[in-house]
C-alpha cells in the first residue's frame, strides 16, 4: 500500500509538471508565421533606411540577388553589399522620418515572402525622383532554414531617369554587368 501510495504521488507529481511546463511554453510560431515575421522586419528596416549592417544582417553570405529590370545577377553577399551600397549612395529621403517604402501586401509561406509596394519621393544626387506613377516595385525573398533570406528578385518601376541610363549602358554594351558596379575584391 506504501508502494502504490508513493506511485500515486509521483504520478500526480508529474503530472503538475507536465502542466506547468505545457504552461510556461510559448507554443511556437509556424514556419509561414516566422517568415512573415522576418520579412515584415526586413521591409520597416529598409523602409527606414539607416541601418545598413541590419539590413545586412538578414541575409546570408551566399545569397543570389536578380533585378529583372535592370538585368543584373548578383551571387554573394558581398555583391550585393556593393550594388545598394547604402553608406556611399547620393540617395536622401525628404525628411529624415520618411518611409522610403510603402508596403501594400505581403503575402508569405514556409520559405517564400512576396511584398508588393511603391517607393516615396527621394533626393538622388540632389535631384528629386518623384515620379508620378508612383515607383512600384514587387520584391520576391526566398528563405532558408534558418530564416535568412538566400535569394531575393527585385521588380521596380524606376524612374524614367534610371531607365534612360539602363537602356543607354544595354545598347552599348549587352546584357552585362555594367562597369559601374565594381564587383572585384
Amino acid at each position: 500500500m506504501k508502494l502504490f501510495s508513493i506511485l500515486i504521488s509521483i504520478l500526480i507529481l508529474a503530472s503538475c509538471q507536465n502542466q506547468s511546463l505545457e504552461t510556461k511554453l510559448p507554443i511556437s510560431k509556424s514556419k509561414t508565421e516566422k517568415v512573415q515575421e522576418v520579412a515584415s522586419e526586413y521591409f520597416a528596416t529598409f523602409s527606414e533606411r539607416k541601418d545598413w549592417q541590419k539590413l545586412l544582417s538578414f541575409y546570408r553570405a551566399d545569397m543570389t540577388f536578380d533585378d529583372v529590370l535592370l538585368q543584373i545577377h548578383l551571387d554573394s553577399l558581398w555583391q550585393f553589399e556593393r550594388f545598394y551600397n547604402w553608406p556611399d549612395t547620393g540617395f536622401h529621403k525628404l525628411t529624415p522620418d520618411q518611409e522610403h517604402l510603402v508596403i501594400e501586401s505581403l503575402v508569405a509561406n514556409d520559405s517564400v515572402a512576396v511584398v508588393n509596394g511603391h517607393l516615396n519621393p527621394f533626393y538622388y544626387y540632389g535631384e528629386l525622383v518623384d515620379s508620378k506613377w508612383g515607383m512600384k516595385f514587387t520584391i520576391w525573398l526566398y528563405f532558408d532554414e534558418d530564416f535568412k533570406i538566400k535569394h531575393q528578385v527585385d521588380w521596380f518601376e524606376y524612374d524614367d531617369k534610371v531607365l534612360e541610363s539602363v537602356i543607354n549602358r544595354i545598347r552599348k554594351d549587352g546584357l552585362r554587368i555594367p562597369d559601374w558596379l565594381d564587383l572585384s575584391r
